[in-house]
């Protein structure tokens, strides 16, 4: 339980780049903010995120994907609400990592893949595949 305390204090500086390896985006050239202005505040897999891009929660879900978490007991350790919830959204959730950010892009309208990035590889695919198919 202890290294959950720890995975969350290190999410910062890693959720903050654009999606992908493959992508020639950088956290420069990435909006502070969605071209448009959503009509309610951002969500993350039926949590209220607390910043635009629902940066810990991400974190807490690409934490929880590495591990394989399936009990979100194992989620109530780290000291940042918002990483535990998305630790749990993974762990509670009866989809793959693609089908949840496939979901989260569609929920939150997300325009841009460079918004897709922070829950790990398999969340920004699924993120990229509703951006590129069906946001336009």
């Amino acid at each position: 339980m202890a290294r959950l305390a720890r995975a969350a204090m290190w999410w910062a500086p890693i959720v903050i780049g654009c999606a992908g390896a493959a992508s020639t985006l950088h956290a420069a050239s990435c909006p502070l903010q969605p071209a448009h202005v959503p009509y309610g505040e951002r969500s993350f897999l039926g949590y209220t995120c607390r910043e635009a891009q629902c940066a810990a929660h991400k974190a807490g879900f690409a934490w929880a994907d590495r591990q394989g978490l399936s009990d979100a007991a194992a989620c109530v350790d780290a000291e940042d609400t918002a990483f535990v919830e998305g630790c749990r959204a993974f762990a509670v959730l009866a989809v793959t990592a693609e089908q949840s950010g496939f979901e989260w892009a569609r929920e939150n309208e997300i325009a841009d893949e460079c918004f897709c990035g922070g829950a790990g590889p398999r969340f920004a695919a699924g993120c990229e595949a509703y951006v590129g198919g069906f946001a336009h």
